[in-house]
């Protein structure tokens, strides 16, 4: 392969749009499954239909185009919204190698308890957790769905980089946030409670009659519900502290397991949200959990942060107050709550609000559309952590922020991972370069999408989603 120039890596990372319309090298991975995409001619769909399949995957391939224009945007959306009917084999299948992602927390101890912990190295468990995470984002046909799985290990943040919780989050993972991704949100909120992992991140394993500590009470209520502004006092985060006394993690037989240690726990009568609480041991906590689940503010509180997700810093109100009324009505149905805003929301707003790509959403989308080949691994980590967004590291229980502001500065290292990707300079991924510049001069206008870029100051085009700016109207 020729020498990239400076001006050829220029061009091609303002082009990079016109590479969705092509595919690069063929992998053996979609070989096997039968998947691998034909290169086309020209980039299909119109530039609303970019950018709108823009907001709901980690970037558009020509092949979510050309079937959106198949299924129309509601039929897509349908779609997405059953992931258990889309086949997902060559995705997969670039899983095997990581045999971490199966095994229990007492294996994963005692394979990898003992080893130093590395956050870079790949053969760790948090690296294959990594791994496989981003393999999903940019290789998964169920792109709604692995969008919500970041969603909601967001807000129920585990860091794995606090005790044992770098083995424990591959379980909370697997058993608690993928399989409730689109379901109930108490069936979620309930899996989360007695998950090892959040009871070991927020110190609850700790909890015990003398000496109560509230630091999963508090989160629990403030960021897992009803929110900050949801209505509970500083009583009613010491009083369910109390109830979750008790709640902890087995340390030797079946490591790793939630356990209710009785010996530990508070008998007494307690009072939460105004609720008489009579002594019932670990049926205590999960009266509240019920109650919590399906409170009006917890409505409130799950659908704006799904709004603003979706539909950028300030969503309409009338579709938060739409999307919470459907989480009442139908008792928490995630993809319920889903259909309000992206069929009333994001199919119907034109132009759609802008949202600013954060760095896991502006290096899988860079993948997904130069149709890299790559095994997500340290190279493509170490980017991620410069640009701050390190998956399962964020420290504090509020998960990494979702705001454009939070991310509108540290560019400099989203521009260094362009212009290795476009030098064929990472390790473990591997883009035609060739073929996606020659394919992207065809039919386009005499002036670059990256000149007008440079010279107006604005990104109005397609071809910025990747890489000229992460502030696109579809992204």
């Amino acid at each position: 392969m020729r020498p990239l120039s400076r001006r050829d890596a220029l061009k091609w990372m303002g082009l990079v749009a016109g590479a969705v319309g092509l595919t690069g090298c063929s992998n053996v991975y979609g070989q096997l499954a039968g998947t691998a995409p034909p290169p086309p001619a020209s980039l299909v769909g119109s530039r609303r239909e970019f950018r709108l399949l823009d907001r709901l995957t980690y970037g558009p391939r020509h092949t979510d185009l050309a079937h959106l224009a198949e299924t129309g945007i509601r039929g897509w959306i349908e779609e997405q919204l059953a992931p258990e009917t889309l086949d997902d084999s060559a995705c997969e299948i670039r899983l095997r190698p990581l045999d971490s992602l199966h095994l229990d927390a007492t294996t994963l101890f005692d394979v990898y308890g003992n080893q130093l912990f590395d956050e870079e190295d790949t053969q760790s468990v948090p690296g294959e957790l990594r791994q496989a995470t981003l393999i999903r984002q940019v290789y998964s046909r169920r792109q709604l769905y692995e969008l919500m799985v970041e969603f909601w290990t967001d807000h129920f943040n585990v860091s794995v980089e606090k005790g044992d919780c770098f083995y424990l989050k591959t379980v909370d993972d697997r058993e608690v946030i993928r399989p409730h991704a689109l379901g109930r949100f108490r069936d979620l909120l309930w899996a989360s409670a007695h998950s090892p992992a959040m009871l070991v991140y927020l110190d609850n394993q700790a909890n015990e009659r003398s000496h109560p500590n509230e630091n999963y009470a508090r989160e629990l209520m403030e960021l897992h519900t009803l929110g900050v502004d949801g209505g509970y006092s500083q009583a009613d985060v010491m009083e369910m502290a109390r109830c979750l006394t008790g709640w902890s993690v087995k340390e030797r037989f079946w490591r790793g397991e939630f356990t209710f240690r009785a010996d530990i726990h508070d008998n007494e009568p307690k009072r939460v949200l105004g609720m008489a609480i009579p002594p019932a041991g670990q049926r205590e906590a999960e009266q509240v959990i019920e109650v919590l689940a399906r409170h009006e503010s917890t409505a409130f509180f799950i659908a704006g942060k799904l709004a603003r997700r979706f539909l950028g810093d300030d969503p309409p109100a009338e579709l938060v107050k739409a999307a919470a009324q459907a989480f009442r009505r139908t008792d928490g149905d995630i993809s319920a709550v889903l259909r309000v805003l992206l069929l009333d929301g994001v199919a119907e707003l034109d132009p759609l609000p802008p949202k600013y790509k954060r760095p896991v959403n502006f290096v899988a989308s860079a993948l997904r559309q130069t149709h890299a080949d790559t095994d997500a691994g340290p190279a493509v980590q170490e980017y991620l952590g410069r640009m701050g967004q390190l998956p399962f590291a964020w420290p504090t229980p509020d998960g990494f922020p979702d705001r454009d502001a939070d991310w509108q500065g540290n560019l400099l290292p989203r521009w260094q991972f362009a212009l290795a990707l476009a030098r064929n300079e990472l390790p473990g991924v591997r883009v035609d370069m060739n073929g996606l510049l020659a394919g992207a001069g065809r039919g386009l206008p005499r002036k670059s999408w990256a000149r007008r870029a440079s010279m107006s100051g604005r990104v109005d085009a397609p071809a910025s989603s990747a890489f000229i700016s992460t502030r696109t109207p579809g992204s």
